[in-house]
């Protein structure tokens, strides 16, 4: 049986069911080694299994780094992970709309034998769309997401919201920069698709609902896919509870890889 050491960056909503999912053998061969994150919630853990810094993680030899934190932390940490010779689990893609980010870790990944994953399993409908972009047949790919004000607005901001309102109509490039953390699937949607400038995204805020919805409309010589997504949110309101099961998914077939994304 393989014996997979996991890291951990991040130890938000996420990060936490991330670690219970493993640590309760939800899956068989993988085990947490370590955590490095900011967030208070690292009380919670083991002595043992806390980390102070990114080096003191590297020193516990993961075989793979699952990130669970942020844009921020992922263009922190990507390179160096790689550079390490460790897999590396990205759950902030939006860090990918960085053109300048994008191109340096898609070099690297062709250099080195260790990959970069994207998990993939919070998107109905992915693979098709995969498969359409691969063989030159996919055209068009629109994303809607509609959430509840709190999910994308501070408390203040989103108070003020009594009827649903288009916050933004744009590109997934865009709609990355201006919601990183509520975007990764708009970003996902484009790697795998028809890239960052071609994704149509609208982003929505209403108030009547309480589930993280997204619409997928896709089209191209293949035909026409449309999928439509009620996602539960986590912990956390900007992300969906299907999103850790997602990176269960990703350690289990590592469905998706940064260099068959694109």
């Amino acid at each position: 049986m393989k014996n997979e050491k996991i890291g951990l960056i991040g130890f938000g909503a996420i990060g936490q069911e991330v670690y219970k999912k493993i640590s309760r053998k939800t899956i068989k061969g993988y085990n947490v080694i370590g955590v490095f994150s900011d967030d208070i919630n690292l009380k919670k853990l083991p002595k043992k299994i806390k980390c102070k810094s990114f080096e003191e993680l590297l020193k516990k030899k993961p075989t793979i780094i699952i990130e669970v934190a942020s844009v921020e932390a992922c263009k922190d940490y990507a390179e160096k992970v790689l550079k390490s010779k460790i897999d590396f689990v990205c759950l902030s893609v939006c860090s990918f709309a960085d053109r300048n980010f994008f191109k340096r870790i898609s070099n690297l990944v062709k250099k080195i034998k260790n990959k970069i994953y994207i998990p993939t399993g919070a998107i109905a409908g992915i693979d098709a769309i995969s498969s359409a972009s691969l063989s030159n047949e996919l055209k068009y790919v629109k994303l809607i997401q509609r959430k509840p004000p709190k999910a994308l607005l501070t408390v203040s901001e989103s108070i003020k919201i009594k009827n649903e309102k288009v916050l933004l109509r744009s590109t997934a490039r865009k709609i990355c920069k201006e919601f990183p953390k509520n975007s990764n699937i708009a970003a996902t949607l484009a790697m795998c698709g028809i890239g960052f400038d071609k994704t149509k995204v609208v982003v929505i805020a209403d108030p009547k609902i309480k589930k993280n919805i997204a619409e997928i409309e896709a089209l191209g010589k293949f035909g026409k896919l449309k999928v439509i997504l009620e996602n539960n949110p986590s912990k956390n309101p900007k992300t969906s509870r299907l999103t850790a099961m997602s990176i269960i998914l990703s350690l289990n077939k590592r469905n998706v890889s940064f260099l068959s994304a694109f």
